[in-house]
């Protein structure tokens, strides 16, 4: 006569061996259960980097001066932070510094100071530069290269819409408005706004005193 054996009749009273099979099994359930967490916790952390680098790369860019137009504030060497969405939430401020493409430069890539809003009024003489009447510099301007601009005038001149007054803070060796007019927004690649790296004239020379810079 054969007699059917169920769990309990294995264990009879749960003798030690069962109580220790018992225990494994708990330990190996408990083992797998942690293990999908770190997965999907591991799977979560490569999703949100992945997702802000993606972010990262369509609202930033990262770029590097080589022209002294813009000196003290930045100088060759200096990589600037540009942030690229900002003006998708808002217009252009007076004072904000830009970078932008130029169609009669080709499309280069300059960064300048927006002085002046679509319907201020600009105007120069004798290196006095105003903005809505208000002086802004007081001294002869020149052109890259030395070309003197001291005894120029140049008559009321209204920004246009959709269009931007800029400068170089350097403004003694600036070509900028100027000299090849107003900027056209949809041109403006973003706003400067850090100072990410400075380096001299080798790579080890690194202006640890402007890394981190805000712009201002």
């Amino acid at each position: 006569m054969h007699h059917r054996v169920g769990a309990r009749g294995r264990c009879g009273s749960r003798p030690v061996f069962c109580a220790a099979m018992d225990r494994t099994r708990g330990h190996t359930g408990a083992g797998q259960t942690a293990g999908r967490i770190g997965r999907r916790v591991l799977a979560g952390l490569v999703s949100g980097a992945v997702l802000l680098i993606t972010v990262s790369a369509l609202a930033f860019r990262v770029s590097e001066l080589s022209s002294v137009s813009m000196s003290p504030t930045l100088r060759p060497g200096d990589w600037v932070l540009v942030n690229r969405l900002i003006y998708r939430l808002r217009s252009p401020r007076r004072g904000d510094i830009v970078m932008f493409h130029f169609p009669q430069t080709g499309g280069r890539e300059f960064v300048k100071r927006v002085i002046a809003l679509p319907g201020d009024v600009v105007a120069e003489r004798d290196g006095r530069l105003t903005v809505n009447g208000l002086v802004v510099h007081a001294s002869p301007t020149r052109a890259a290269g030395g070309r003197a601009a001291s005894t120029r005038t140049a008559a009321l001149q209204r920004v246009p819409a959709d269009r931007l007054y800029v400068l170089g803070d350097n403004w003694k060796t600036s070509l900028d408005s100027r000299f090849w007019g107003t900027v056209d927004e949809r041109q403006v690649v973003g706003e400067a706004i850090l100072i990410c790296w400075s380096s001299g004239r080798h790579w080890w020379d690194v202006r640890w005193s402007r890394v981190g810079r805000r712009l201002e």
